[in-house]
């Protein structure tokens, strides 16, 4: 009786606790500031949440147990959001104006809803501009505002109570109740997936290694910032969709239940009414039908048949809101929008989105290359859930690689592959579960993996110290030293989680792989709506620069460098084209001078054999070069100077540096 009356005070404590954090989320009010006008400060109820949950683990049930961590970790979440001013952000605005308007205009025309929202004429012109039927323009999905409803009710509630007291406060969809109620849904949602993740993952693997994935690849990734800086954005609603769709897979795939495949097929319809590409999910359930299919019977064949007739019912069904929103917004039920991104199936920039430095899957969230790698061994555990998941990787890596921005605009991370998180969950349990028996049959060579890295932070130390950065026997920042430690390490050996990408393009291009970071994801003409590119001597050059250049200097709006006689910069190009070579530069001129000439030369090929004449001042040099003399990669572009001249030697001061002009930019354009 005595614990049962402990674990009700706890849960009346996390429920308090609960309710004054969320409250202050949505209403920025706390729980004392409603009952009786009192500050509470909030860490009081993080404590308070804190404690309850460690006596609710210790003393429940397993489900309640479930239930006290998922509320504590509300209540955590919402914390986080306010500390790091969570809010309506980004693409976030285009999937509410469904919400707005569908429930206060009862339509699903945005154009009045954009301008609530703060979205103007001059700067989204292309929203504006009427579809055949005269609405907004659009290219989101309508299943994030769906299923944000409840809370969007919450935060009505609150913004009535609010208006009271308040008139400032609109009750029109606009005020920060709302706003800030799709962000605890963007937490809630989140959570909810990242829960159905880990009960995916416990079909095959233990309740403590499937734990320790669900944190790695929730903490380790994009995921974490899609639940607590932006969850406004459709990314944790879309991985929860995923999962409760692959779970609902797993479970009915054998059954011979109309009811459960109606119920695979209604999920599968929500799910992509969240994000359309989500419909490569869907290809599972399909699969599952075609093998039951070879190997049934002709009975058998005819309650297959029903069932995929439920199932894909009930997709249309799940999908229908979306379908009524393209008819009502383009006048056809299947449409795409003609200000949505431009896909390039041929073309798919997977070797980019998976390890390069711009929103690189593998290069910004190493967790989840581990997960990658960790579904090949999946294989030998579960063949099915294995292959499952390196189809839909493989899929999203083609479809996410053939969008014109492929890593994702302004986002974090690599956002799109949201919908593979859940075959990622059971990759990185796969991965560990792995290593811990590697670790078990050679307990040696993880010693030594061990002893190597503290002997490669001793070396690097070393070279710290030898370029003088680390002084002897003076106190250091050890946050400096590591950064100067970890940069040296790049030097040497590049990006780890960007291997082997970042390898062969240095064994390719004859650079440190270190170049890749920069030269490979912004190599020039690989934007087809930018046909150049254009080095800015003088300003973030560095990676494009090789011999033969003095420091960066600035003269009011021109940054340059001083070149020697021979200078050489690099160039890297995405495809081969016909180009027009553009110099901006400012030859070396003193009384006596020889006329200065320059000669370009791509890979030792000159472009002019005979040169450009130079004249005195700033001038731009044009020079035209073919085709053939390119190659997609790195090209070494080298600028000849007829001569090159001391300052000192000419009455210049003390300037004793080699110079033959100054250079502003290098720049290629397509002809």
């Amino acid at each position: 009786m005595r614990m049962r009356a402990v674990r009700v005070a706890a849960w009346l404590l996390l429920g308090l606790a609960f309710l004054d954090v969320t409250g202050r989320q949505i209403s920025r009010l706390g729980l004392g500031d409603w009952i009786g006008g009192s500050a509470w400060p909030l860490s009081s109820s993080l404590l308070i949440a804190a404690a309850a949950a460690v006596t609710l683990l210790a003393s429940s049930a397993r489900r309640l147990r479930a239930l006290a961590l998922f509320v504590v970790l509300m209540t955590i979440g919402s914390a986080l959001q306010m500390q790091l001013g969570a809010r309506l952000q980004s693409d976030g605005f285009y999937y509410y104006a469904f919400a707005r308007s569908i429930w206060f205009d009862r339509d699903v025309d945005l154009t009045n809803d954009y301008r609530l929202l703060g979205l103007d004429d001059a700067q989204h012109r292309h929203l504006f501009t009427p579809t055949v039927t005269g609405y907004a323009q659009t290219t989101w999905a309508i299943g994030p505002a769906l299923l944000w409803s409840p809370f969007l009710a919450a935060g009505h509630i609150t913004a009535a109570i609010r208006h009271r007291a308040d008139p400032n406060i609109a009750v029109d969809g606009t005020s920060f109740p709302y706003r800030q109620a799709v962000c605890l849904a963007g937490l809630f949602y989140g959570l909810l997936g990242l829960f159905v993740c880990y009960r995916i993952c416990r079909t095959v693997f233990a309740a403590a290694l499937s734990t320790s994935a669900v944190v790695g690849i929730a903490a380790g990734s994009f995921v974490l910032w899609y639940l607590i800086r932006e969850p406004s954005m459709s990314h944790a609603v879309s991985m929860c969709a995923v999962a409760v769709v692959v779970m609902t897979w797993l479970r009915v795939g054998a059954s011979t239940s109309a009811f459960a495949w109606t119920a695979l097929g209604l999920a599968g319809g929500v799910m992509m009414a969240v994000r359309w590409q989500n419909a490569l999910v869907m290809v599972l359930p399909a699969a599952t039908l075609v093998w039951r299919w070879v190997h049934a019977s002709p009975v058998d064949r005819r309650q297959l048949l029903r069932l995929a007739a439920a199932c894909g019912a009930a997709v249309v069904v799940g999908f229908l809101p979306q379908m009524l929103a393209w008819q009502a917004i383009y006048g056809r039920p299947l449409a795409q929008s003609p200000i949505a991104p431009t896909m390039f199936w041929t073309n798919p920039k997977v070797a980019d989105l998976l390890w390069s430095s711009r929103n690189g899957l593998f290069a910004t969230s190493p967790a989840i290359y581990l997960a990658a790698i960790g579904l090949l061994a999946l294989w030998r555990r579960d063949r099915r859930l294995s292959a499952a998941g390196l189809f839909v990787f493989a899929a999203m890596a083609w479809t996410n690689g053939a969008v014109d921005d492929w890593y994702g605009g302004a986002g974090y991370g690599g956002r799109r592959f949201d919908s593979v998180v859940p075959f990622f969950v059971c990759g990185l349990a796969a991965a560990v579960a792995w290593s811990i028996e590697l670790v078990r049959r050679r307990p040696a060579a993880a010693a030594t993996a061990l002893l190597a890295a503290l002997v490669v932070w001793n070396i690097t130390l070393m070279a710290v110290a030898r370029a003088g950065v680390y002084r002897l026997g003076q106190p250091v920042s050890f946050g400096d030293l590591g950064a100067a430690q970890a940069s040296i390490v790049h030097d040497w050996i590049g990006h780890p989680p960007s291997y082997p990408a970042n390898l062969i393009y240095a064994v390719r291009n004859g650079v440190a792989p270190a170049r890749f970071d920069l030269l490979s994801p912004g190599r020039f003409l690989g934007d087809p709506s930018r046909p150049y590119g254009r080095i800015d001597v003088g300003s973030a050059d560095a990676v494009y620069l090789a011999d033969g250049w003095h420091g960066a200097e600035r003269a009011d709006d021109t940054t340059f460098r001083w070149a020697t006689r021979e200078a050489m910069v690099l160039v890297p190009l995405d495809r081969v084209a016909d180009l027009t070579m553009q110099i901006r530069l400012l030859p070396l001129s003193y009384a006596g001078a020889t006329p200065q000439r320059l000669r370009v030369l791509v890979d030792g090929e000159p472009i002019d054999a005979g040169g450009a004449a130079l004249a005195d001042g700033w001038q731009v040099v044009e020079l035209a070069a073919p085709a053939p003399l390119w190659r997609t990669g790195i090209n070494r572009v080298k600028l000849v100077f007829d001569r090159e001249t001391r300052p000192a030697d000419i009455g210049g001061g003390g300037d004793a540096r080699a110079l033959a002009a100054a250079v502003d930019y290098v720049r290629v354009v397509v002809r």
